[in-house]
């Protein structure tokens, strides 16, 4: 009873969570130089981009409905995005078993290797070839 209590009130907060984020996110913009946004500890440290540097700045040009900008500050957010919210619906929205196809989906081992290989991949690559 109370791990379906503690779903319900995921599915319920994680939205009002989301939202306030993105009204952040769409209003501050991290983009500009001296930026309130936190930097990358891991670019501070080795001057090399992380998989995720780039991330609020592409977060921000997607909530403003610039796709090719938010590509440029970090391409692996704009192709994680749908796989997060199909992550999520299938996760913590599938009452009633609506989204059982879809979980199976994103829950299989085959999609999280290959993502985890992309991930890495994406690191390797944006680092070599400036990407």
């Amino acid at each position: 009873m109370l791990s379906v209590l503690k779903k319900h009130t995921m599915a319920i907060l994680f939205p009002a969570i989301l939202v306030v984020a993105g009204i952040v996110y769409y209003v501050l913009d991290p983009t500009v130089e001296n930026s309130w946004a936190p930097k990358c500890p891991m670019k501070l440290l080795t001057g090399f981009d992380c998989p995720s540097c780039g991330v609020q700045r592409a977060f921000h040009c997607v909530l403003h409905g610039n796709i090719s900008e938010a590509i440029h500050y970090n391409l692996f957010l704009v192709i994680s995005i749908p796989l997060a919210f199909a992550v999520i619906l299938a996760s913590w929205y599938n009452f009633n078993h609506v989204f059982d196809r879809l979980e199976r989906f994103v829950c299989n081992r085959y999609v999280l290797i290959a993502y985890i290989v992309l991930y890495f991949l994406w690191w390797i690559l944006r680092n070599v070839m400036g990407i």
